[in-house]
């Protein structure tokens, strides 16, 4: 049966090499908590050179040293520079005391105290307790004068968390050069730790009470207003970019662990078995023009900018005919009831800038909002994005599904859908012909037990999501972990490892493969030719791939030349072999433990791209009251793209008519 990793870590501990390799000191207040906070831990760990620092809360830190380094060090008289220190007390821990801390502050002292190889991309830096991944290659820079400075430091946090759940969340240290362009309107920045980037050492450390530094050096923990910092999940395009991913950070830091640490931890992660895999396919869906034929509306330009409008609206028009070559397309000042209207204003920003009235009208039915300073008019797939999301709300006026034909899952009953929202209960009943009734706090969908049943499990738990509740009465509870799937990380890294490796090759040997090569005789001819003539013994991997520009050709002699030597000359991940390497991260699949149903939904399979964005996070489905899991039923619901446009919708696509109609109905009684 197919496994699946999981980011559960299962560490392997040997509590006999830890103790020999390294002295374990616990520092306790007397105090109900660590002075001065984070502070103070990082004045902490620079004054004493500890080689590691855990913190999770409460009234112990736990600091890692070598046997060598901590004879060397009189740890009272260190302690007492500090300021708030008195209260401390340490005791080196003895193994029996080492296997008392807790699993997860262990693994992650172990971890923190990784350093930074020379001559590698990957930086390791312990902040505060904590463990922060960089790459110089992510950091940004701005000119400034006659100079090009660093203004942001995107980093990882390599984070195990109690539950050995490994997180792998991003922070940005952000540059006070750009102090304006950053909002302290919740919090001034002299209540910011501030931190500064050694460019001799390629570290980050904490900058201490009495120490200046210019703003250039001077770094915060906060992000600028309406940007975020993303690292893609993988990107196995090469290997750069693969570095530059989380898996790349993940792959990096965990051959660390192995090289330094694999006498004390071994890491391993939790697998799952796969109960049910649901290929992604795009046979049940029409294309847009069909669908929005069917409904057989125009669609009505509102120009609500005015002649600042019209250059955009020539080339949407074009990328409308583009789209839609069979649909009428009208423009006017004014909103159609029965058109799909597409209203063109200016964004929020321009308003308030220039003290307008905002003209985005929610109350407008049937209707799309496109801002001139954000939208890409001439790009098709934004543009069916945005008439994918009019015959979603075209389908809850009608109160019938039509995106998609729901008869061919061949439902023979009704389902509900539920969610909470705006602090209502909200459910909406779909029957086998696609029909939908939406209803808020009615008990003609649940009788009065269920309903308050239902009441209770969305405000006990902030993790459900939604509920599904089948003709028998069943109810199927939809909630968030924090788990995601981990592809096979250490093979690609290796793959590209090879191939980006640099390696010469004898012409005689090149001639020989490409002679054995299953490959068209033109095209053997050709390079055969080219390499008859060729004045050199050697020819570099890097000059090959450049000659055989054929990707037929060379596809088929990498594989050849693999087969023979194992020599990887280029890698092919996109082909089947991305069903072996990265399926935890393709299509739709569940798995069953402790009589709950988990399912994770990927990226499309068939043609994907070498970048996935996200993670595919791990959803449970139980059953309220003991039910039965009915779930896998509704995997079919987000084998769907128009949710979240060219991607698999996460829950079931119905909850997407049950969020628009609870926007719409929320804006109507304001």
């Amino acid at each position: 049966m197919e496994k699946v990793k999981i980011n559960i870590v299962n560490p392997k501990l040997n509590y006999h090499n830890i103790d020999n390799e390294f002295s374990i000191v616990r520092f306790t207040t007397s105090e109900n908590y660590i002075p001065f906070g984070a502070q103070f831990i990082d004045a902490f760990s620079q004054n004493i050179k500890a080689k590691s620092v855990v913190f999770e809360n409460g009234r112990s830190l736990y600091t890692l040293f070598t046997k060598a380094e901590l004879e060397k060090i009189n740890l009272r008289a260190e302690i007492d520079k500090i300021e708030g220190a008195e209260v401390l007390t340490f005791s080196v821990l003895k193994n029996r005391e080492i296997q008392q801390i807790p699993i997860h502050l262990l693994v992650q002292l172990l971890i923190n105290s990784l350093s930074s190889p020379e001559n590698h991309r990957l930086r390791f830096n312990n902040l505060t307790g904590k463990l922060f991944l960089y790459n110089e290659s992510l950091f940004e820079r701005r000119k400034f004068k006659d100079d090009r400075l660093i203004t942001k430091i995107p980093a990882i946090e390599f984070k195990v968390h109690s539950d050995l759940n490994l997180e792998l969340r991003i922070t940005t240290f952000t540059s006070l050069l750009l102090k304006t362009k950053l909002d302290f309107s919740r919090k001034s920045l002299h209540k910011y730790a501030k931190y500064t980037y050694s460019h001799a050492t390629k570290s980050m450390r904490r900058i201490i009470d009495g120490e200046n530094f210019d703003a250039k050096d001077v770094f915060i923990i906060k992000q600028e207003p309406r940007k975020k910092t993303v690292i893609p999940f993988l990107d196995f395009n090469e290997l750069d970019s693969f570095q530059e991913s989380k898996m790349g950070f993940m792959a990096e830091t965990l051959e660390k662990v192995e090289d330094k640490l694999n006498v004390c931890l071994q890491l391993a992660f939790k697998e799952a078995s796969v109960k049910n895999t649901f290929r992604t396919a795009d046979q049940n869906q029409q294309d847009i023009n069909s669908i929005i034929s069917q409904t057989k509306k125009t669609v009505h330009i509102i120009n609500a900018v005015g002649e600042t409008a019209e250059d955009y609206i020539e080339v949407f028009q074009d990328t409308l005919k583009t789209v839609l070559p069979t649909t009428k397309t009208t423009i006017s000042g004014n909103h159609k009831k029965q058109a799909l209207n597409i209203r063109l204003v200016h964004n929020k920003h321009y308003y308030d800038k220039n003290g307008i009235q905002d003209k985005y009208d929610s109350s407008l039915i049937n209707t799309q909002h496109l801002t001139i300073e954000d939208f890409k008019y001439n790009n098709t797939s934004a543009v069916k994005a945005v008439l994918k999301e009019l015959l979603i709300k075209n389908d809850i006026v009608k109160k019938q599904v039509s995106i998609i034909d729901w008869p061919q899952y061949n439902f023979t009953n009704d389902f509900v859908f539920g969610i909470k929202d705006y602090e209502q209960f909200i459910f909406l009943k779909i029957t086998p012909s696609g029909k939908m009734q939406f209803e808020v706090k009615e008990q003609t969908l649940f009788n009065q037990s269920e309903f308050d049943d239902l009441i209770s499990i969305f405000e006990e738990d902030s993790t459900v999501e939604g509920v599904v509740k089948n003709h028998l009465g069943h109810i199927n509870v939809i909630k968030r972990t924090g788990l995601y799937t981990i592809p096979n990380f250490k093979e690609i890294y290796g793959q590209l490892k090879a191939e980006n490796k640099n390696e010469n090759f004898k012409i005689s040997d090149v001639k020989r493969w490409l002679s054995d090569t299953d490959i068209e005789e033109k095209h053997k001819k050709h390079y055969q030719t080219i390499f008859n003539n060729w004045d050199e013994e050697f020819i570099s991997k890097s000059n090959l791939l450049k000659i055989i520009d054929h990707r037929s050709v060379k596809k088929k002699l990498s594989k050849h030349v693999f087969e023979k030597t194992g020599i990887v000359v280029k890698s092919y991940m996109r082909d089947k072999t991305k069903y072996d390497l990265m399926d935890s991260n393709l299509d739709i699949h569940s798995y069953s433990e402790n009589g709950k149903l988990f399912y994770y939904v990927g990226t499309i399979g068939d043609g994907m791209r070498t970048k996935i964005g996200r993670a595919s996070k791990i959803r449970e489905i139980s059953g309220f009251s003991d039910a039965p899991i009915f779930f896998d039923e509704m995997l079919p619901l987000m084998n769907v793209d128009f949710v979240r446009y060219g991607d698999l919708t996460v829950i079931p696509f119905p909850f997407k008519y049950l969020r628009e109609w609870a926007r719409i109905s929320h804006k109507e009684q304001i």
